[in-house]
Parts: C-alpha cells; sequence; structure tokens
C-alpha cells in the first residue's frame, strides 16, 4: 500500500473513535462560526442597546446583555474567528521557529551539534509563561506582539521534540548511506530527516493549538493581548468576570468556549496520535 493510502487509513481510524469523531465534528462547528460569524452576527455583536443594559437571558438576548447592550451570544460567536486565528498562527511562528532548530544539530558537526543541543536545554529549562509574559511586555500589547510571544514561548517545545525524533532518525542506515554517497546537509535535512518525523510533528502541533488558545487568551485576559475595539475570548471574559454575579454568562460564556476548543483540539492530536501507534503496532 502507498504512503496516501496508509495516511488515510490513519485518518479514518482517528475518526472512527468516538473522542476523535466529537472532536472533528466541534471543529467543524468552530471552523463554520469562525468564517459565518462576523458576517451573520457582526452587527449584532457591535449594537448598543440602551434599552437592555445588564439584562438576564431572555428570547431577544439568549445569554444576557453586557454593560452597553451588546448582545453576548452574538459577541461570543464574532470573538471566535480572532480566538482560532491567533491560537493557530501562533502555533506555526512557535513550529517554524523550534522545528528546525531541533532538527539541525542532526546535520552538524559533533561540536556545533553540541552546542546547538545545549542551546535547546536552556530555551526548554526558561518557564514558557514567563517567556510568553516577558516578550509581550517588550513588544507592546496588541494581536501581533500576542502572536510572537506565544510562538516563541513555544518554540523550546517544538526545539525538543524535533531534536528528540531527529536524533532516533539520525541513527538509521538510509541516513548513513547518504552521508558516505556525500549527500548535502540541506538535501540531508529536508529529504531524509524531516518527512520523517513530519507525522508526530503534526499531531504535536494540533495540540499546541489548544495550548496556544489558552495562552493567547491569557494574554487579551491580562490586557496584553486583542486591544478594543476587536476582541477575542480572553477579552471577553476580562469583560465579563466583574459582573459575574449580575451577568453570569457573559464570563462563563468565553470561559466554556475556551475549554471546548481547547478540548477538541487536544483530542483530535490524541486520536491522531493512538491512530499512529496502532497503525504501527499492527504492522509490526
Amino acid at each position: 500500500m502507498d504512503e496516501p493510502a496508509r495516511r488515510s487509513g490513519r485518518l479514518g481510524v482517528a475518526f472512527r473513535t468516538p473522542t476523535g469523531f466529537l472532536a472533528l465534528g466541534v471543529l467543524a462547528a468552530l471552523t463554520a462560526i469562525t468564517v459565518l460569524a462576523p458576517t451573520i452576527w457582526g452587527h449584532q455583536a457591535s449594537h448598543v442597546d440602551v434599552a437592555h443594559l445588564l439584562e438576564g437571558s431572555s428570547r431577544k438576548h439568549p445569554l444576557g446583555t453586557d454593560n452597553l447592550g451588546h448582545d453576548i451570544l452574538a459577541r461570543l460567536l464574532v470573538a471566535t474567528r480572532f480566538s482560532l486565528l491567533l491560537a493557530v498562527l501562533a502555533t506555526l511562528v512557535g513550529a517554524a521557529i523550534g522545528i528546525p532548530v531541533g532538527a539541525v544539530p542532526t546535520v552538524l558537526g559533533r561540536r556545533a551539534a553540541r552546542f546547538a543541543n545545549a542551546f535547546i536545554d536552556f530555551s526548554v529549562a526558561f518557564p514558557g509563561v514567563l517567556l510568553a509574559i516577558f516578550t509581550a511586555v517588550i513588544l507592546g500589547a496588541g494581536a501581533k506582539a500576542a502572536v510572537l510571544a506565544i510562538g516563541v514561548s513555544s518554540g523550546p517545545g517544538f526545539a525538543r521534540l524535533t531534536q528528540t525524533l531527529a536524533a532516533s532518525v539520525a541513527g538509521s542506515d538510509y541516513i548513513a548511506a547518504a552521508r558516505t554517497l556525500g549527500v548535502p546537509r540541506r538535501r540531508l535535512l529536508f529529504r531524509h530527516v524531516l518527512p520523517n518525523v513530519a507525522e508526530p510533528l503534526i499531531m504535536n502541533t494540533t495540540i499546541a493549538i489548544g495550548y496556544a488558545l489558552l495562552a493567547v487568551s491569557g494574554l487579551s485576559f491580562l490586557g496584553l493581548g486583542l486591544q478594543p475595539p476587536y476582541y477575542d475570548w480572553g477579552r471577553l471574559l476580562n469583560e465579563g468576570l466583574p459582573r459575574i454575579y449580575v451577568t453570569p454568562w457573559s464570563a462563563l460564556g468565553p470561559a466554556l468556549m475556551i475549554v471546548i476548543a481547547g478540548l477538541a483540539f487536544n483530542g483530535l492530536g490524541e486520536s491522531l496520535a493512538r491512530a499512529a501507534s496502532t497503525r504501527s503496532s499492527a504492522q509490526v
């Protein structure tokens, strides 16, 4: 069986599990909301209804309104776009930083590889949360700063995983044969090392999006993420928490969305990993 068929088989196994099916369904719904919500509920989310300030659940406003009369449900749905977009971008930045750094020692000389590995060990030892906040404070508040801060803080994790995977591949016979034939380092890296560690890296990236979502929302909650008039779930949580006893859904809604989306990305990544592990065991 060729490689595309094997990969489609793994995906089928992953999505046939209850966890994988549920995670895929939730992510599909969130994707649809991301695309459609600003168009369908954008006006309702920004409309100021002074006649219904801090109102509880009603037929017109199912989750109530905030202190400006904004419909909480509409704002919650519209915030999905920025919440997921920033999380995905931050994860991609982290992967773009960490994967090359973790893979390069495989094709370097012994002394250079030792220095690169020491750098990875040092970066992993530094607390990621502090690194994210430190970077966000230096760059200033805003969406770009939040994405870069989370990306920089997640880079060491990608580097360590790539380093471990690439080291296991580096001892393979085909890598030794390629070195003997004088294959250039760049080609060795991109043609022989990275393709053979791509699958677990993709699974890790899926899980990392969930953690990035939590981190981006945390920065927005602290006032270091999206700035007005833009908002994501973290900013809505920041605005709604002081009014949790008056309009509970103004805080509970964003918190639940963060948890649900994070669990969906986690569940999808774990289902893919379990499917790949089952497939490998069957082949052995």
